[in-house]
């Protein structure tokens, strides 16, 4: 499967729209149907991040490197919400500690990133579909 094809898979099993999806990612409707489809291939990784933390799932299985999403990580932000914890910023670093290999500078993009989505979207982690 190609980082298109699973990034459509990933969409898909979300039930949001190209509309919907592309908005979050803050890219327009015509860049995502060009990732999709293959056309785009050097996504940057800002990009590969936001739909990482939209889906619940790792950047390495968006990218093919890793055949199953991050089980660690989709049981973290499952619970991401419900109580479980008092401190996000704690639980989003628990997150973020999942990438194994990123780098610092990575993690913290990541990690303000994750943040931001947890602020525009409550419950995200609780309201997405399982892969």
């Amino acid at each position: 499967m190609t980082v298109g094809e699973r990034i459509k898979f990933i969409r898909e099993k979300l039930d949001i729209s190209q509309v919907d999806f592309a908005n979050k990612i803050h890219v327009s409707k015509q860049t995502l149907y060009k990732y999709e489809n293959n056309i785009i291939t050097n996504i940057p990784s800002d990009k590969i991040e936001a739909i990482a933390v939209i889906s619940n799932v790792s950047p390495a299985y968006i990218m093919g490197w890793d055949e199953k999403p991050s089980s660690t990580t989709k049981e973290i932000v499952t619970s991401f919400g419900k109580g479980e914890t008092k401190n996000e910023d704690m639980r989003l670093q628990e997150i973020i500690n999942c990438y194994v290999g990123m780098t610092e500078e990575g993690k913290n993009l990541l990690l303000g990133q994750a943040q931001f989505y947890y602020q525009q979207f409550p419950g995200l982690g609780t309201n997405a579909r399982a892969m």
